[in-house]
């Protein structure tokens, strides 16, 4: 019992109870929408380049706007800045679910929508993981927080992927933007009960946005335990989280497979996922959270690896829970490192440049890995992708293992 406590700490307080479930919500509803996008686009293409082109055209607000939004965040009340977030989500879903049942919905409009949504998304980052610390009051219960917000996501990758495509292969994509709209409309008023204190700096609060930029950019720089875990984040998102992306194709060419099954593979990554960030959660010992972000690592490779040298749904479907596992047991751990060395008064640049290198590897990651696909097939492109995450993870984390992350780096 008390070590089940001691997974839900973060509950005990208000904030943290309203925000975490607006978050699983907001999170079902946008993997539901973008499993029917992804099949969508595959569907009309049937490119591999074509579908990671489209995306990095959709996806590139991520990569370009991520350092100026942490500046915001720096600057701006961080409840307002959530609530006017929640607000756009909305709006998005409401004109994808117009669209694709007015039968107007093709492959222009479902780029500019989804750049609007990433242009969101890139503003919803750094402001939702710089306000953890605003959400418990006792920073020892910081890392649990983190975690939990990680279960949330995972568990929004488990139950969005199934329900998205057990939606697309019995009632058709457009009720899977409808159900996204009805989902995230009650999330705004979780929103603005909340009642957070955001005191800002007031150095920061009167400097210029590109000052305020730069002196993030050169605080991460200069601070070799965060640019080193940073270019860590941006090499491990650049090779592996397209793998949504590629998923669609590799279910319709390898497994000669329909959407459903697609549902159950992201799925399964969801509950590999889920059960790591649980895991995680019991046990936020900072020297042990470099342990376990190379086995991370480890299992990614092992499953990216497994899965281009199979054809079995079954053995596949156990190498997407592997995967769901090592994807969370790198990228929680290292959120938490970076959030405990990091100086209070610029939490919201350094994790914006944090969602730079996670989210917005994004666009470039899915043209490298669609034209890759394109040249050497689907199957051989997961092999060339885990082998390369191998070699990575082993210098890395021998070079990270010499930093103290404990200490805070003014």
């Amino acid at each position: 019992m008390n070590r089940l406590k001691n997974i839900f700490r973060g509950f005990k307080y208000r904030n943290f109870r309203l925000f975490f479930p607006s978050l699983a919500i907001t999170q079902i509803g946008l993997w539901i929408q973008n499993v029917a996008i992804s099949w969508l686009v595959y569907d009309i293409t049937k490119s591999a380049f074509t579908m990671g082109s489209l995306t990095f055209i959709s996806t590139a607000p991520l990569f370009i706007l991520s350092p100026f939004t942490g500046a915001v965040v720096d600057k701006y009340n961080r409840h307002k800045l959530l609530i006017i977030v929640q607000s756009l989500y909305i709006l998005q879903t409401f004109l994808m679910t117009i669209v694709a049942f007015s039968g107007l919905l093709n492959l222009y409009l479902i780029v500019i929508l989804g750049v609007f949504l990433n242009t969101v998304a890139a503003i919803d980052a750094p402001v939702r993981q710089s306000s953890f610390v605003l959400l418990v009051d006792d920073p020892k219960d910081l890392g649990n927080a983190i975690s939990l917000n990680a279960s949330c996501f995972n568990l929004a990758r488990f139950i969005g992927p199934a329900i998205g495509g057990l939606i697309i292969g019995y009632l058709g994509a457009k009720y899977c933007f409808l159900l996204n709209f009805l989902v995230l409309v009650p999330t705004f008023f979780l929103i603005k009960a909340m009642k957070i204190k955001d005191f800002k700096n007031k150095e920061t609060q009167k400097e210029n946005i590109f000052s305020s930029i730069k002196e993030g950019f050169l605080y991460s720089i200069k601070n070799s335990p965060i640019i080193t875990a940073q270019v860590y984040l941006f090499l491990f998102s650049f090779l592996v989280m397209s793998y949504p992306m590629l998923l669609p194709i590799y279910t319709a060419d390898v497994l000669v497979s329909k959407a459903d099954i697609l549902g159950y593979l992201l799925g399964a990554t969801g509950v590999g996922s889920l059960t790591a960030s649980l895991l995680i959660a019991s046990k936020m010992s900072v020297k042990g959270l470099r342990r376990i972000l190379f086995i991370g690592c480890i299992f990614v490779s092992s499953a990216f690896i497994f899965t281009g040298l199979n054809s079995n749904h079954y053995f596949v479907l156990i190498a997407m829970f592997f995967l769901g596992v090592g994807s969370t047991f790198f990228i929680t751990p290292q959120n938490v490192l970076v959030q405990t060395a990091v100086a209070d008064e610029k939490r919201g640049r350094i994790i914006s440049l944090n969602a730079l290198c996670f989210l917005g590897t994004f666009s470039l990651s899915s043209f490298f890995t669609g034209s890759v696909a394109q040249k050497i097939g689907i199957s051989n492109t997961f092999v060339f992708l885990g082998v390369t995450v191998f070699i990575i993870s082993c210098l890395f984390s021998y070079k990270m293992s010499k930093y103290d992350y404990t200490k805070k780096i003014n």
